[in-house]
């Protein structure tokens, strides 16, 4: 993994105008860093100014989901987020046909030693892919390429079309995602690109991101400790102009 991300990504959240700041950069970059958010409502007043909290399955009333180890020996499908356990960089709420479109995270509690986030950018992604492995990006944005969710999930892809140019991404790569024959044998491809791709940050107090939901995936690296992490989902105000997805690469002839 590499250690470093781009230092223009990072905002002062505190500063006068700083959630039109934070939305400048999403609407940019499809990610933000930021520091100093010290208490829950901190943490909710920003979510506010950025746009609509969706309600999630593990939120609470408020939209906020903690993420902290439960415990569990072996957790159920779609659990591994209350564990210590690593989690492979995904998008969030695969199996909704309109997942909501940020995702903000938060260090309330890090970690003793590991628990870093860990970011990877699906534009860069794409674009690698379209001038390395053509043949794979064009497997991996097949209509019907991939199950995600349960009984009730949905069908899609990894990279899926939309209008205006942008492109989706949409992936989980737990018990709750199938693919395909012509999608399954390009996933090693796949998870080569994203190695090559992914930002380890330390997950400090205070300190979170905001990632464009369709654009960026997140997870993080295995842990020991007391780590809590609060997570918001989000579908920004139609006036920051944040794209759902991103300005998709053309496959190489």
């Amino acid at each position: 993994m590499l250690a470093t991300v781009l230092p223009d990504c990072r905002v002062d959240v505190a500063a006068v105008g700083g959630a039109g700041e934070l939305a400048a950069v999403l609407a940019q970059h499809g990610v933000a860093l930021f520091d100093g958010l010290r208490s829950e409502q901190q943490l909710m007043q920003l979510a506010t100014r950025l746009g609509r909290i969706v309600p999630h399955r593990d939120s609470n009333p408020t939209g906020i989901t903690v993420l902290a180890d439960r415990g569990d020996v072996r957790p159920r499908p779609g659990q591994a987020g209350f564990s210590r356990q690593p989690l492979a960089p995904h998008t969030d709420c695969s199996d909704r046909a309109e997942p909501p479109l940020l995702v903000m995270a938060v260090c309330v509690q890090p970690a003793e030693r590991g628990g870093n986030y860990v970011l990877v950018d699906g534009q860069a992604v794409h674009a690698e892919l379209a001038t390395t492995a053509p043949d794979a990006l064009a497997d991996l944005s097949t209509r019907r390429g991939a199950y995600f969710g349960g009984a009730a999930g949905i069908v899609g892809n990894v990279f899926e079309p939309g209008p205006d140019q942008l492109a989706g991404l949409r992936l989980r790569r737990d018990e709750l995602a199938r693919f395909a024959p012509h999608t399954q044998r390009r996933l090693s491809v796949l998870d080569q690109v994203i190695r090559r791709h992914a930002i380890s940050i330390p997950a400090t107090a205070g300190g979170g991101y905001v990632v464009n939901n369709r654009r960026w995936l997140h997870g993080r690296t295995a842990f020991t400790g007391r780590r809590t992490v609060h997570r918001i989902h989000l579908d920004p105000h139609p006036g920051w102009r944040i794209p759902a997805g991103f300005i998709h690469s053309r496959a190489a002839p």
